[in-house]
């Protein structure tokens, strides 16, 4: 009976999305012929989320552009930017620029982000080439375009692509001398520079393009005690670039990138809410607001203060180089991709919280991934469209970890003496992926209309995993182990294009993301985690309207995910002595379903408008027996993490032209999120800041520009609203950590060369 209900309930969900589809081209139809003299069509846009430039209403993928042109009017610096322009997405940040948790169609990793080898439900790449070992935040700098493509996406973007993909492009070397330079000055003393420099080495056949930004800042947030510091950071990445172009047919790119970011502490702030083992430990309470103010209280009333008396430091540093030629053979192109990237993580430092001398950690992670694709694809447009490829890569990561007593700490040391600088928690963990992978894809075009794509992705991988486990510096585990795993996932997309303005699409997608080992023994948890693998179907439409001055997508979707991973990690008091269970296990099942839309609209010359709904309804169907924090609970038809029902935005600029050669410029932007669960500790302590409430962030800039240069002024956050993304819990003294919003008021300018 439960089968025939979900049944009717996909059909009565997309027989409603049909209708809508149906009514929005009708209204198309005529709309496009009506008179629009005078009026300018809204450009056109070009995408590669099929491995081929394309017209993004041509493409039957639900998916984001974020051309540069957007990049630098919205002054994109970071994924929460760019995100804010997409429905149905969302992120949770964890204490620092490059630790964010992407989550697409309320399809999020629920894995330990500081796992040797990196787990995700997406797949992100710069130019063909996989970086999400390295980072989920790249640098914002001389792109040419963001794609985000919300669905399955294994057939080009490969493993882990269950929910979507992330495709940035950057701006290539030409052969022509140019530049440009962008100054910066913010709230927090936050100084930035970037800029660009493209330089034609040998006419026609050699150009260099580099490019570079350096950020520092005081932070939002200060540290009371009188060891003083806070969250400022300097943050530096750099990208240069080759192009050699020997003959018309043949392009080769060679890159390197490098990044590197520091930050005084993560940027979090006390609640007062205390977990139970913390609770129990610190108070001899059960859990809840209990906390120590510190002299400094909780969030809201305080949003940029804490009370450390040790010293932090995090941060991220990687660097990546990559090979990708691109030969066309008249009939079919050869694309080859190779690289390599190496990414250290690390965590310093104080991690009670508080003012009292309770715990410390050290932490370095570092990953390394090498990868390759090789991959032949037809060109133009023929009665069959085909590509097919292999892609191979290998990555690995090492562990070292520790969690120490400070001098204050008493009730964890045997016999209750001082134990200053006794390890509690250990761990030392080496870790190694293996993947292979064969691909192919194919679309039949009955007509100049009708066509019909098919795709498949084979793949194996294996995982192993060396570690030692340790608390109060005994060994509590030695793990010696591996796994394979092997997976077929198919995809298929019907597309009709009714007129030459309106395309309706319907697909069935099949998403799959590798199962592994445990770095730890324990009577909770299964010695291996079993693959997630993700059935998605959605229907959509994309439009034109009043001669292409309007564009509009609407997508509705339905995914069915089965052996959901879900990180077990709590610690507990065992007869004095602090225990730690960390570790992966799976749950039943869940689904997500909704629908989403987002429309462009040049109102006149002079004024555009934009706008994005997504409704997601992400829950678990069956999971009996979840472990949240040491309890074992029936969450079933509970919300997902890090799935908010409701994201919103809309953006509007009106240009003026001042002068011949001058125009000035306003410009507004809103987003929402619904209240949204952060943490898999919301299930248990249902009242807390496990969840996040609701928001809305209004941002304003007003400038001048020219062909040559720019100013811009701009207050992020216009009102001060009060939110954060996430809450995170480890040893908290004064209650779980949030990252709060704040206001930013800064000038930029701009010039070009």
């Amino acid at each position: 009976m439960m089968g025939v209900k979900t049944h009717e309930g996909m059909g009565r969900f997309f027989g409603r999305t049909a209708l809508i589809a149906l009514a929005a081209g009708i209204a198309a139809t005529p709309a496009a012929a009506q008179d629009t003299a005078g009026a300018a069509a809204a450009d056109d846009i070009v995408v590669t989320a099929q491995r081929r430039a394309e017209s993004i209403q041509s493409v039957p993928i639900s998916i984001t552009a974020v051309t540069s042109d957007t990049l630098k009017k919205q002054n994109v610096q970071s994924v929460e930017d760019y995100f804010a322009l997409t429905p149905n997405v969302s992120f949770q940040s964890n204490g620092s620029r490059d630790r964010k948790d992407l989550a697409i169609r309320g399809i999020s990793n629920q894995l330990n982000p500081y796992a040797d080898v990196r787990q995700a439900t997406y797949a992100l790449y710069i130019d063909d080439f996989n970086v999400s070992a390295a980072t989920s935040n790249p640098q914002i700098v001389d792109l040419e375009r963001i794609e985000i493509l919300r669905g399955p996406q294994g057939t080009y973007f490969g493993r882990n692509s269950v929910g979507g993909a992330i495709n940035v492009s950057t701006k290539k070397p030409v052969n022509e001398f140019e530049g440009e330079i962008e100054l910066d000055y913010s709230s927090f003393d936050t100084k930035r520079v970037q800029g660009a420099l493209n330089v034609p080495v040998i006419d026609g056949v050699l150009a260099v393009r580099a490019s570079g930004q350096y950020e520092k800042s005081d932070g939002n947030i200060e540290n009371i005690n009188p060891i003083g510091g806070g969250n400022d950071s300097k943050f530096y990445t750099g990208r240069i670039q080759a192009r050699f172009t020997p003959t018309d047919n043949i392009t080769w790119d060679f890159l390197y990138n490098y990044s590197n970011e520091k930050v005084g502490m993560r940027a979090g702030v006390p609640t007062g809410f205390v977990t139970r083992t913390w609770a129990g430990a610190y108070y001899g309470q059960p859990a809840g607001y209990v906390g120590d103010p510190d002299g400094v209280g909780f969030f809201p009333e305080n949003d940029d203060k804490v009370n450390f008396n040790r010293p932090q430091k995090v941060g991220t540093k990687y660097d990546y180089m990559t090979s990708r030629l691109q030969w066309d053979l008249d009939l079919a192109t050869l694309t080859a991709v190779v690289g390599h990237l190496k990414a250290d993580v690390f965590n310093y430092g104080d991690v009670d919280g508080g003012s009292r001398d309770f715990f410390y950690e050290d932490l370095k992670l570092t990953r390394k991934s090498t990868s390759g694709e090789v991959r032949l694809q037809s060109n133009g447009k023929n009665f069959l469209d085909w590509s097919i490829g292999t892609a191979y890569g290998k990555d690995s990561g090492f562990t070292n970890q520790s969690t120490y007593n400070g001098a204050e700490v008493t009730f964890a040391c045997p016999g209750g003496l001082p134990c200053e600088g006794l390890e509690v928690t250990g761990l030392d963990s080496d870790s190694t992926t293996r993947y292979f992978a064969l691909f192919g894809q194919g679309t039949l075009n009955f007509t100049d209309r009708l066509a019909f794509t098919a795709g498949i992705r084979y793949s194996w991988e294996k995982t192993s995993n060396l570690s030692e486990t340790r608390s109060n510096e005994a060994v509590t585990g030695v793990n010696d182990r591996a796994a394979s795993f092997e997976d077929v996932s198919p995809k298929f997309t019907l597309s009709y294009q009714a007129t030459p303005s309106w395309m309706i699409f319907a697909t069935a997608s099949r998403g799959f993301k590798s199962g592994g080992t445990q770095t730890s023994t324990s009577a909770f948890l299964k010695n291996e985690f079993e693959p997630e693998t993700l059935w998605n179907y959605e229907l959509g439409t994309k439009f034109d309207l009043f001669d292409r001055r309007v564009r509009i997508d609407i997508t509705g979707f339905y995914m069915d995910w089965k052996d959901v991973q879900q990180t077990i990690n709590f610690q507990f008091n065992d007869n004095g002595q602090f225990r730690s269970i960390s570790g992966i296990a799976n749950a039943a099942a869940a689904e997500s379903y909704g629908i989403e839309g987002s429309f462009d609209a040049k109102i006149t010359p002079e004024w555009t408008l934009s706008g994005q709904v997504g409704y997601n309804k992400s829950k678990f169907k069956d999971y009996p027996n979840a472990l949240i924090n040491g309890t074992v609970m029936d969450i079933s038809g509970q919300t997902l993490v890090n799935a908010p029902k409701w994201t919103l935005g809309a953006q509007t600029q009106y240009t003026q032209p001042i002068t011949d050669t001058l125009e000035g410029f306003g410009r507004l932007e809103w987003n929402y999120r619904s209240r949204t669960l952060s943490h898999a500790f919301g299930y248990l302590y249902t009242d807390s800041p496990f969840w996040a409430p609701s928001y809305n962030n209004v941002n304003a800039r007003l400038g001048v520009e020219t062909d040559v240069y720019n100013v811009t002024f701009y207050v992020e956050n216009l009102f001060k609203e009060k939110y954060y993304a996430n809450a995170y819990d480890k040893a908290f003294y004064s209650g779980v950590q949030v990252e709060p919003s704040y206001r930013r008021i800064g000038v930029n300018v701009g010039y070009k060369f």
